[in-house]
């Protein structure tokens, strides 16, 4: 029988807000005495919806996240809201990657509440924001496009309070991707963020396992196993990141005198690097494209600009393409086209042209822009071919990762079917909007 001292004294606590039942909008809170620290800061994306939130009252109203008073920002007013000060001295919030589901609301964390994210994935949300077009803009204008961010060296160690977190790189396509290994005074927690085996950082996922094996608590992403159930033949086999890019490079060597477009997500620099590095043809890249590639690496690329005045300091003057010659070329570019390009020109392409559409936006069927996305290519005379790879691991993936851990405890979030896993090293915990769980 626990003792009243027992029941005083301090403990670690985990409460889990969003990210509950479905892919994305993460949103968990994990606290000791008087420190705490959350994770992510995206929102839950869903393109059907005939609403779609436009600010912060509006991510509260629709149910898509919980007021949190002490960690959004104070001045943005909600109606019914209150804003109250944190009694804890110590907190933070931590971003382990750039997509939108995880850094959405990035801007919308009170300015006392310090931000930590890897280094690379610092420069990915500074080079994507810069047009207040990717996470939600600021509603303080003297924080510019993107809030302060404190960048961490892979492996680096964060403390907030009694709470310590180390950021360790993992295999996601997103640049600068991270999981969590949070140590408390009394526990030990791993949080995977989006994690995959078939990229090009494998190994960081390895490191990352190795590194939480006894792990009381496992906080893990669960998008594949939304979609089959352990045991089920895989539809769609798995293809690796190298076997996207050798796929798209033997596509565009294949067709020496045809037009060749794609678009990709910005975010994935490694897929983009490669296929800049080993394409047969001149990769171009729109100008913003460009710009988030040349801040984030270094490294120059060739681009165009259209209807884009505006100034991209990391770009070289050198190295723009006229439009126009992009228009008319069959054989000497492999070019982005991106939605902008793609709204305005498709009529002006070449027709028996090829497009190869890599991870871009739309994703899938689920969205109601998909079908009517080809189909602008099919009227067009253009052929499609779609290469890419998931940023999540397989099931059978999923399962190596639970038997490396062995946790005590095992979260399943991030996913439509958490109840399709199981732990055979301990308890197995669903989590619900709003439970808090004692360690």
């Amino acid at each position: 029988m626990a003792s009243r001292d027992d029941d005083l004294r301090d403990k670690t606590r985990i409460t889990f807000y969003r990210g509950i039942r479905t892919i994305g909008g993460n949103l968990i809170d994990i606290s000791y005495g008087d420190g705490h620290i959350m994770f992510d800061c995206g929102c839950e994306y869903d393109p059907a919806a005939p609403v779609q939130p436009e600010n912060f009252v509006d991510l509260v109203e629709q149910g898509y996240v919980p007021y949190l008073p002490a960690v959004f920002d104070r001045t943005i007013k909600v109606p019914g809201r209150t804003w109250q000060p944190d009694s804890r001295a110590h907190s933070a919030v931590f971003v382990s990657h750039a997509h939108l589901d995880h850094s959405k609301m990035l801007n919308y964390i009170d300015p006392a509440v310090p931000v930590y994210a890897s280094q690379k994935t610092k420069a990915v949300l500074e080079a994507m924001n810069v047009n207040d077009d990717f996470d939600f803009p600021p509603e303080r204008h003297e924080l510019g496009h993107t809030r302060p961010i404190e960048g961490v060296e892979p492996g680096g160690t964060v403390h907030v309070g009694p709470i310590a977190v180390t950021v360790m790189p993992v295999d996601h396509d997103a640049y600068g991707a991270s999981g969590f290994r949070i140590v408390t005074p009394d526990a030990v927690i791993a949080y995977t963020g989006d994690i995959r085996f078939h990229g090009f950082l494998e190994d960081a996922t390895k490191a990352f396992l190795e590194a939480n094996k006894g792990a009381d608590a496992l906080i893990m992403e669960g998008t594949s196993i939304s979609f089959r159930k352990p045991g089920e033949p895989d539809t769609y086999p798995m293809l690796t990141e190298q076997e996207v890019c050798d796929r798209i490079e033997k596509l565009v060597r294949d067709n020496p005198q045809r037009q060749i477009t794609f678009n990709y997500y910005l975010t994935n620099i490694e897929r983009i690097q490669h296929l800049i590095d080993a394409c047969p043809r001149i990769p171009v890249l729109s100008a913003y494209a460009a710009s988030v590639y040349t801040s984030v690496t270094g490294n120059p690329v060739r681009y165009y600009r259209l209807d884009d005045a505006r100034d991209y300091p990391s770009l070289d003057p050198e190295l723009e393409v006229p439009f126009d010659e992009l228009l008319a070329d069959e054989s000497k570019y492999f070019w982005q086209l991106d939605d902008n390009a793609r709204v305005q020109h498709l009529s002006d392409m070449r027709r028996g042209g090829l497009y190869v559409h890599t991870g871009a936006s739309p994703l899938g069927e689920y969205d109601p822009a998909y079908k009517p996305f080809f189909q602008g290519f099919a009227d067009q005379g253009i052929e499609t071919a779609k290469i890419s790879c998931s940023g999540h691991a397989t099931v059978e993936k999923a399962f190596e990762i639970i038997d490396t851990v062995k946790p005590r405890l095992l979260f399943p979030v991030h996913g439509q079917h958490p109840e399709r896993y199981w732990n055979d090293y301990g308890a197995m915990v669903l989590p619900e909007p709003g439970l808090t769980v004692e360690l």
